[in-house]
């Protein structure tokens, strides 16, 4: 990510390495793969132009990550919409493996799981994407959103809770698993 001969970063190795979580990120606040796609091209064009970009690469990620989410305020901003889903559903999950009864239901779980994420605040949404779909620890989570490890643990605290308790009122979770 830097370059040997001078030390100074890398940014088009910076951006394909931090891509796939700044996907996650901008989806989450956005709900739209396409937009998402157009503003990490803004991010791009922003690192382009920024002059006070950070010389330690260990603060990068969460450089990005701010980038990332003035982008998609100033998206909001222009478009006046409000944020539609946190991912895209997988349609192309495997029928094969169970039978429909069990495809249905599974489905319909997912749905109602897509409900509840909906209903947190993006923020909520971003970190819970961020430490399931990615597997990050705590640590990396916090280096990457640029926060201490203890906001890290009381954010998927709050997020888990609150997710907790809408998935209890849609009976997907059991109240005695609601703790």
């Amino acid at each position: 990510m830097t370059d040997s001969v001078s030390g100074a970063i890398d940014w088009t190795a910076a951006l394909q390495q931090h891509r796939p979580w700044l996907m996650k990120v901008l989806r989450c606040r956005v709900g739209d793969a396409h937009v998402a796609e157009d503003l990490l091209q803004n991010i791009a064009l922003a690192v382009v132009k920024q002059s006070a970009k950070p010389d330690d690469p260990s603060k990068v990620a969460a450089w990005l990550y701010r980038l990332a989410v003035r982008q998609t305020i100033n998206h909001h901003r222009k478009s006046h919409r409000r944020m539609q889903t946190l991912v895209a559903p997988d349609d192309q999950s495997e029928r094969s493996n169970s039978n429909p009864l069990e495809w249905i239901m599974a489905k319909e779980k997912q749905g109602e799981i897509r409900k509840a994420l909906h209903q947190l605040k993006p923020q909520d949404q971003e970190i819970l994407a961020l430490k399931y779909t990615e597997n990050w620890t705590y640590q990396e989570l916090a280096e990457h959103l640029g926060v201490k490890v203890n906001t890290v643990e009381y954010r998927l605290m709050k997020a888990r809770k609150k997710l907790r308790t809408l998935l209890t009122k849609t009976a997907i979770m059991p109240i005695k698993n609601a703790k």
